[in-house]
């Protein structure tokens, strides 16, 4: 590495190194700083074969994903993916961390001394690691436990399905991912041009309506266009009244209102603060539940 900052090419040329030594079929699950960005390079540019890619769930470091948007979080934090249970990800982290100590007498040292002193202290730490392996692992796996436990109970508690829950997060990650209006200089052209399909399929529904009756279809025939007029008569109007129309307006006129252009862009402000604030709220209420859990343990 010759230069500060994620650069993408480095772990793309790990990953594919990995790939090298592992099965096809193999599911790989890789916890990366710019997971979001990293994927999204990788679908763009088909910077890794398809393969590859398909073969590779991305997931964001638990203490980065904090940083990341809500939005993001809730689909690349290793706590909302399924395969990662309670990895973090920080264990490049906590190498370096163990190899800090060498950094100031290697800055004088050559180049192949720092390698031998590095290779040394790496070898020295595998060793020690796995001398205390068995403690650690007793330590996660009751870790584990107590975080499933606890999550059970909630559960119960609620006294709702899983099976109802899951399609219940899945909407809301749904709903809370999908892109935010923006103000524009032809939001009033494009929801005037809403309005008008909707009243010409109006004219249309009542064009069938009429044909329907002159030919003396079946019953539910009718019941049904009936339905499908009063369905598009609804969107028509709440088209209307989310512009403020409440009368019948000569809509071709109103395309370029700058009284509608600047209420639309205040709407799509509006709408964009408002979903900040509700994103921010999920965020905190997170930290606010383990903190009241860690005074409550004392």
């Amino acid at each position: 590495m010759t230069s500060a900052g994620e650069k993408q090419y480095y772990v793309l040329a790990l990953i594919k190194k990995l790939f090298e030594h592992l099965p096809p079929t193999m599911t790989v699950g890789i916890l990366y700083d710019i997971a979001c960005q990293l994927e999204r390079s990788c679908l763009k540019y088909q910077l890794l074969e398809q393969g590859v890619l398909s073969c590779i769930v991305f997931s964001i470091s638990v203490f980065h994903a904090y940083g990341h948007q809500w939005p993001c979080q809730l689909i690349y934090h290793p706590h909302k993916c399924e395969g990662f249970g309670l990895s973090d990800g920080e264990g490049c982290e906590r190498l370096w961390s163990a190899l800090k100590m060498l950094i100031p007498p290697l800055q004088v040292s050559g180049y192949h001394q720092r390698l031998f002193v590095l290779n040394a202290q790496v070898r020295h730490l595998d060793g020690k690691n796995l001398d205390t392996f068995g403690e650690w692992l007793s330590r996660r796996w009751t870790h584990c436990q107590t975080k499933k436990s606890s999550a059970e109970h909630a559960l119960r508690q609620l006294s709702v399905d899983e099976a109802n829950i899951r399609p219940e997060w899945r909407a809301q990650v749904e709903h809370q991912t999908k892109p935010l209006s923006r103000r524009s200089k032809t939001n009033n052209d494009e929801q005037i041009s809403k309005i008008l399909t909707l009243e010409r399929t109006l004219s249309n529904l009542d064009d069938s309506v009429r044909a329907l009756e002159m030919q003396l279809c079946a019953g539910n025939t009718l019941n049904i266009v009936d339905f499908n007029l009063r369905l598009a008569d609804e969107r028509t109007y709440r088209s209307k009244a989310a512009l403020g129309i409440r009368q019948l307006t000569d809509l071709q006129q109103l395309r370029r209102s700058i009284f509608l252009q600047i209420r639309l862009d205040a709407q799509a402000v509006k709408a964009r603060l408002r979903e900040r604030l509700r994103q921010r709220k999920f965020e905190i209420e997170r930290f606010k539940r383990s903190y009241r859990q860690t005074v409550n343990g004392m």
